[in-house]
């Protein structure tokens, strides 16, 4: 009876250090699988925390504590592309683009009572035109002539010669078609130090003319698409007009004599811009278009 109580004592004893046994294999279990769930989910994060980020075109690989900066990032990026934008606009570095569509705005009869106006939205807007001008407006007390010329010529935009008188020069006499383009010239150099690059003749006159054509000494730029905008008076019908006739290398006809040409144009700016076209000078085009102007020769469109 007690070797039977001494083997119970025995197995119980054997048991206990079994149970004992395999609470310490399965603590260890557990502990190993929570150091290899606890890495798992450290590398997981390190994966996430790297991210990454394309500014400009470049890639630039970011640990998590960069990519909790990435708003600054993306700020820094804007107001750098915006201090470009800037700066661009501040120096007049306009680089036109042979393969994208463009127009030039040119402006007759001038310069007028809101020339100055036009120009601050061409300025608004980092866009150039050309203004033919005539000794008429040039010779007025009444606007700023010398301030409109030193913007435009602050600018780049292209001045222009129309006459002094605006009379039909095929009916003029040699010594008056001379004295009709030099003088406008000369009133243009007493402002910012040079003459006109271009003639328009009036109403298109002459420019087939071998006496004309003698006198002028110039490229001589017409149009193709004329606004009528000096006959519907119409700042809506100007607007249309622009939209609807105008395409890639087409030389457009208005007035800045006229104050609904300059409320019109104010609205085709952007308009065209949205439409993917440059605006630009006659001689810009010319020479994205790779057009050598000739004295004497007319230009209707490029």
């Amino acid at each position: 009876m007690m070797e039977m109580n001494k083997m119970t004592r025995n197995e119980k004893k054997q048991r206990r250090i079994r149970q004992l046994k395999i609470r310490v294999i399965s603590t260890l279990l557990i502990l190993c699988l929570v150091i290899v769930a606890g890495g798992c989910a450290l590398i997981e994060k390190n994966k996430e925390s790297k991210k990454v980020v394309r500014v400009n075109g470049g890639v630039v690989e970011k640990t998590k504590n960069v990519a909790d900066n990435s708003e600054n990032t993306s700020t820094e990026t804007k107001e750098e592309t915006s201090k470009t934008e800037e700066e661009t606009t501040k120096d007049n570095k306009r680089v036109i683009d042979p393969n994208k569509p463009m127009i030039a705005l040119t402006f007759d009869d001038g310069p007028g009572e809101r020339t100055l106006e036009l120009l601050e939205t061409l300025e608004k807007y980092n866009v150039r035109a050309s203004f033919f001008m005539c000794g008429t407006s040039l010779s007025r007390n009444d606007i700023k002539v010398e301030e409109i010329l030193k913007k435009m010529d602050e600018l780049g935009c292209d001045m222009g010669n129309h006459t002094m008188d605006h009379q039909s020069l095929p009916t003029l006499s040699s010594k008056k078609i001379k004295w009709e383009v030099e003088g406008v010239n000369d009133l243009i150099k007493k402002h910012v130090g040079h003459g006109a690059k271009f003639v328009r003749p009036p109403y298109g006159a002459g420019i087939r003319d071998k006496k004309v054509s003698k006198y002028v000494k110039a490229p001589m730029v017409c149009w193709s698409v004329d606004t009528l905008d000096w006959k519907t008076k119409s700042k809506k019908e100007t607007i249309r007009s622009v939209m609807n006739d105008a395409h890639d290398g087409d030389i457009v006809l208005m007035h800045d004599i006229h104050g609904w040409t300059v409320d019109a144009v104010k609205k085709i700016i952007p308009k065209l811009l949205k439409k993917g076209y440059q605006l630009v000078t006659v001689s810009e085009m010319a020479e994205a278009k790779g057009c050598k102007l000739e004295n004497g020769k007319p230009y209707f469109e490029f």
